[in-house]
């Protein structure tokens, strides 16, 4: 079943007792693209998703997903979305084929669609020898067949909770570029600790904080209100600290030496002072590198936590 790309909560809430896991969080998405869902541990994301995806009910508040409530129209709604939550572990003794012929099969699909998944989409993934034990691979593998999993019978919404947790860079690469163009015709919400790879896949993001959403906006314009104040200049000739030092660069608090003829420089992260330490930096040497040090989604993410504690 194809779900209209919409996802409309409203003052969702999930209480155990005295605490409150969530706490009437609202947000509305519609079309394609891909969001991120951020937050420090704790904060209630994986409890959003479970609630979205229909595994929790909600406290109070509602989940439309497509249109459909997500407590009234379960089936529905589970039959056109996909989901990734907490990176569940396949049965040891089952086959990579089999364990996602297995979820094939609860999702209703026909054998030889699964089998067409396997083939095509795993190749994308680049999972495992499909005949080969679950029992048998490393915990990346692992995410990689679930992974796959998860995009059983086309979503056209699809909810990934950490989906690179356990891969390593060249994995992490694999999924993302699958991330990217997924997003191009799907919805897709995305919750990563890796705020790289936020940047790198997700045009918009919501950051919640002890339960309550504190944003929600284009991850552009958050990394504009959070300028990194650090950078990192390379030099294709030798520079040395003492040079970096006696420069005179503007607004500087600190320059740290991390290689040959490499520097990392602490300032305000006022963008004209950014434009004046590039400027001074290229009449010591040709810089062959100035970029970000510490990516401004990261500040935004700390800053954030900081002004809601």
């Amino acid at each position: 079943m194809s779900l209209d790309m919409k996802i409309e909560v409203d003052n969702l809430s999930k209480v155990y007792g005295k605490f409150k896991a969530v706490n009437e969080i609202s947000f509305h998405l519609e079309g394609s693209g891909a969001t991120a869902y951020l937050g420090q541990n704790g904060a209630g994301k994986t409890t959003t998703f479970k609630m979205m995806t229909g595994l929790i009910r909600p406290t109070t508040g509602t989940v439309h997903i497509g249109g459909y409530d997500i407590v009234k129209d379960r089936k529905k709604i589970l039959s056109g979305i996909g989901a990734l939550i907490e990176t569940p572990e396949p049965y040891p003794s089952l086959t990579v084929k089999e364990s996602i012929m297995l979820v094939g099969e609860l999702k209703g699909m026909k054998k030889k669609d699964v089998e067409e998944h396997i083939e095509t989409f795993g190749k994308k993934v680049e999972i495992p020898d499909p005949y080969r034990k679950v029992g048998t691979l490393s915990r990346g593998q692992k995410a990689r067949v679930v992974f796959a999993a998860a995009f059983l019978n086309d979503p056209s919404i699809i909810f990934l909770d950490e989906p690179t947790n356990g891969m390593d860079p060249a994995e992490r690469k694999i999924i993302r570029d699958v991330i990217l163009d997924w997003k191009k015709d799907h919805m897709i919400m995305l919750s990563s600790h890796l705020l790289q790879e936020v940047t790198d896949t997700c045009e918009s993001l919501i950051f919640i904080n002890r339960g309550k959403l504190i944003v929600q906006d284009k991850t552009r314009e958050i990394e504009r209100k959070f300028n990194s104040k650090s950078v990192r200049v390379q030099f294709l000739g030798k520079v040395s600290l003492s040079d970096m030092l006696n420069a005179n660069l503007p607004s500087v608090q600190k320059i740290e030496e991390e290689a040959t003829n490499s520097f990392i420089v602490y300032f305000d992260g006022q963008l004209e002072n950014k434009a004046a330490i590039l400027n001074q930096c290229m009449r010591l040497g040709d810089v062959i590198s100035y970029s970000d040090y510490e990516s401004s989604l990261e500040e935004a993410f700390v800053n954030l936590i900081k002004e809601n504690q």
